[in-house]
This record gives structure tokens, sequence and C-alpha cells, in this order.
């Protein structure tokens, strides 16, 4: 067995969420969703979709689990 983490991790070791400034404010951080205007959909599209498609299964954190687990149903078909 193989496991593999991804996480969105800044230089200087910040893991925070990719989303919106208010996805996650714990500990009073405010530079939520950093990352965003930096994501390229051609570049980081194809390495993110790419390793969900080969991968058996996955683990999620709880506020991650629970941001998706709310998108799901309406994502029937989507590839």
């Amino acid at each position: 067995m193989r496991v593999v983490v991804n996480e969105f991790m800044s230089l200087d070791g910040v893991v925070q969420a990719p989303g919106g400034a208010s996805e996650d404010v714990d500990g009073g951080f405010t530079h939520g969703g950093w990352s965003m205007p930096y994501f390229d959909l051609e570049v980081m599209g194809p390495a993110i979709f790419g390793a969900m498609e080969t991968t058996e299964a996955m683990l999620f954190g709880r506020r991650t689990w629970q941001a998706m687990a709310g998108v799901w149903p309406g994502r029937a078909g989507d590839p």
C-alpha cells in the first residue's frame, strides 16, 4: 500500500485551505484563500484531477469533507 498526502502549503510552511478568505480563520488567521489567485487551472487542474483519478480511496479531514459533502449531491455525472 502507498499513502500519498496532498496539501496546499506555502513555502514558509503555512497549510491553509485554498478557498475563500473566511474558509479557515482559526487562531485569528486572516490570509485564507491566499493561493486562489495563483491557481492556474490549466497547470494545477491536471495535477490534482490526475491524482484523484488514480487513487483507490481518499481520506479527507473534517472540514474538507463537510465542504465537499454539501456539493457532491449536485455533481452527479461530473467527472
